[in-house]
């Protein structure tokens, strides 16, 4: 069994916008999941996820900004057990420094076990994170 698949990747085709009039307006941002790591066999799945936050002049997405002063960026970083369908949230921020496009947030595992007829085990688990609506925030991607 594979692990869900929501993992966005996004390809800019322009350059990086480094002017103070993209930044007139609040910067779109993107949440982006990079899997850094994976092991599976037959009873047991494990992926490991990167998260990047990627700020955008535009809603678009084609118009990469660096960021013309600091920011602090709120997350949520969420753990769900899919076999006793539960979850605990935990709201978290990183202060981001100026002059970047694209930063290094947090990371998120899914892990989970299998008996001989593909049922989840005794663990079946994962941690991820997704971005906090607010100015700014487009919860639309």
């Amino acid at each position: 069994m594979d692990a869900p698949a929501e993992q966005q990747s996004e390809v800019a085709a322009s350059s990086v916008v480094d002017s103070r009039a993209a930044l007139t307006s609040v910067p779109f941002v993107t949440l982006e999941a990079v899997e850094t790591a994976r092991y599976q066999d037959t009873y047991y799945v494990h992926v490991e996820t990167a998260y990047y936050a990627t700020f955008w002049a535009d809603r678009a997405r084609s118009i990469p900004v660096n960021l013309s002063s600091g920011v602090q960026l709120n997350y949520l970083s969420t753990f769900y057990d899919y076999k006793y369908n539960t979850s605990m949230k935990t709201n978290r921020r990183a202060n981001l420094a100026a002059g970047g496009h694209s930063y290094y947030i947090g990371s998120g595992v899914y892990e989970c076990d299998y008996d001989a007829n593909g049922n989840i085990d005794h663990r079946c688990d994962e941690t991820y994170l997704t971005l906090r609506t607010g100015t700014g925030y487009d919860g639309s991607w």
